[in-house]
């Protein structure tokens, strides 16, 4: 499996919200600067991210984005899923009309046990957990020292 720009900025850009003051909308332009993401994508990623409810806009000057939830409810898994990250392992086992061999394949239940296992792994782990373990890295902290960018 090889998880696709759309689910891996997905990632980034929440983990990149969550370590941000809770109160404070974050301007998309913000994380495109800190994340090295082109704005049109992020922006793009942002609306499927609020139709899933996992992130609230704010209009206006000093308007962006927070998270809908906290951190610790939010998973990795979730997160996928709302941006359209196909979180299986085999087309077989998400698409029958692939394979012509479906219905003798003697494999298809380990690739079904495996995504189905990689599945509940992503939907286990929270966007805090992810956080967390990014706060004790030393380039995490270097990247994220200057968390607001004005513009006047």
């Amino acid at each position: 499996m090889k998880i696709s720009t759309k689910g891996h900025y997905a990632v980034q850009a929440m983990v990149d919200l969550a370590t941000q003051p809770t109160n404070f909308p974050v301007p998309l332009s913000n994380i495109s600067l800190r994340q090295d993401i082109s704005l049109n994508y992020l922006e793009q990623l942002f609306l499927k991210l609020r139709k899933a409810k996992l992130v609230k806009s704010v209009r206006g000057p000093g308007g962006g984005y927070l998270l809908a939830r906290k951190p610790l409810d939010i998973s990795i898994g979730e997160i996928f899923s709302a941006v359209d990250e196909n979180i299986v392992l085999s087309e077989c086992v998400d698409n029958s009309s692939f394979c012509s061999k479906t219905q003798k394949c003697i494999t298809q239940v380990l690739w079904y046990k495996i995504s189905e296992s990689l599945r509940k792994t992503l939907f286990s782990i929270s966007l805090r957990e992810v956080v967390d373990e990014a706060d004790k890295t030393d380039d995490f902290k270097s990247n994220n020292e200057h968390r607001f960018i004005y513009n006047i």
